[in-house]
């Protein structure tokens, strides 16, 4: 293994992010600081993801679009998601390992963000001219609460869907989650 018992990875100190650049130049330094050979980083224009790690393509990307919204709104979700993909990176490189597996969770706790998950909650960062229209929603059939968008029409029978519930508040969801057309729900 690259890394030995009780060693820490010294990452670069995040500066002063006033421009993409700055964000950029981290996540190079990232990517050197861990030693992931032969791996470079690149931008995206993806308006439904925040970063990407292509293993075949050995690159690490941002979203253009979130960088440019977080940038004066919240670094530290900018700097979680450029520690979250190089994780990704280093688990394919030495464990040949994809997803959110054990090697990437324990990359994750090295490089100082135990507890990381596969999704992260973020704002709608796409710019208006990006956005897809949805067209169907999942929501509480009395408060109207949207918990999922759709954009075709999702394929459960009311018959499943009565048997569907949002983690963490089955008691309120249970049996009252229905797919209305995104007009119709109240948003």
């Amino acid at each position: 293994m690259w890394i030995k018992a009780g060693e820490v990875i010294e990452l670069p100190q995040v500066g002063e992010w006033s421009r993409p650049e700055d964000v950029e130049a981290y996540a190079v330094a990232c990517i050197e600081a861990v030693k992931l050979r032969g791996w470079c980083f690149v931008w995206d224009r993806a308006v439904r993801r925040l970063g990407c790690c292509d293993a075949r393509k050995r690159q690490i990307s941002l979203s253009r679009y979130f960088v440019e919204y977080y940038l004066p709104r919240d670094c530290e979700k900018i700097r979680r998601t450029i520690l979250h993909e190089v994780a990704h990176g280093l688990a394919v490189m030495h464990h040949s390992e994809l997803g959110h597996c054990g090697w990437w969770a324990f990359y994750c706790h090295l490089l100082g963000i135990p507890g990381e998950k596969a999704r992260c909650k973020c704002d709608d960062f796409a710019p208006a001219s990006k956005r897809r229209a949805s067209g169907y929603v999942l929501c509480h059939r009395d408060t109207g609460e949207v918990f999922r968008r759709y954009r075709s029409k999702p394929r459960r029978s009311p018959e499943a869907l009565a048997r569907v519930y949002i983690r963490g508040r089955k008691e309120e969801t249970l049996g009252k989650l229905v797919v209305r057309k995104e007009e119709t729900a109240e948003l």
